[in-house]
């Protein structure tokens, strides 16, 4: 693959850092009549590692946590699970509930641009069913997706500009500086 290739590879990729807010209506662990002690896990479908919150006890969990920016393509699927750590009898981890899975660029058009004021809500579903209906609704994710700015790809842009104008300019040089024609009106004439 060449430098320019790479780069235009790199600019449909987005450096996204997701905020994570809080959960409401949390069901409570399979197994556990106790409050969960919860953290969010975020699964991205073409990253192998994933991205994860500090732990909050409580069915309505508050973390206002940014996670690290990571570089995700836009067609990638994300995925918001919302996990139990158990520290008794064993320490263990179990699925409390999940989001569906929602491509990058869906998130983002959800999101509204690049605003750090507004989060958007996203439906849980509870990680186990509870009749054959299919998801029973366990609540909501609060959380805000960031599109950052990175000096590579300011860089990027900033090179495919110089190409765009190196390329004009050398068009310009061929076909000669276009002159504009000016036409004397009568209001121009003076007396």
């Amino acid at each position: 693959m060449t430098a320019t290739n790479e780069s235009f590879g790199k600019l449909y990729s987005k450096r996204i850092q997701f905020h994570i807010d809080a959960v409401t209506a949390l069901p409570l662990p399979k197994r556990s009549p106790k409050v969960p002690t919860a953290y969010v896990s975020v699964k991205i479908s073409d990253i192998k590692d994933h991205l994860k919150t500090g732990v909050v006890k409580g069915q309505n969990p508050t973390w206002q946590q940014n996670l690290s920016p990571t570089r995700i393509n836009e067609n990638s699927e994300v995925v918001f699970e919302v996990k139990h750590r158990s520290i008794w009898p064993k320490p263990s981890t179990s699925r409390v509930a999940v989001t569906d899975p929602y491509p990058l660029s869906t998130l983002l058009e959800m999101q509204g641009g690049n605003t750090f004021k507004t989060n958007i809500e996203l439906p849980l579903h509870a990680a186990i069913t509870t009749n054959a209906s299919g998801k029973q609704m366990a609540g909501s994710l609060s959380v805000n997706i960031r599109e950052l700015t990175s000096i590579e790809t300011a860089k990027i842009c900033c090179e495919m500009a110089e190409r765009k104008s190196s390329e004009l300019q050398r068009i310009d040089s061929q076909n000669g500086p276009v002159v504009p024609q000016i036409q004397k009106t009568p209001e121009h004439l003076t007396v």
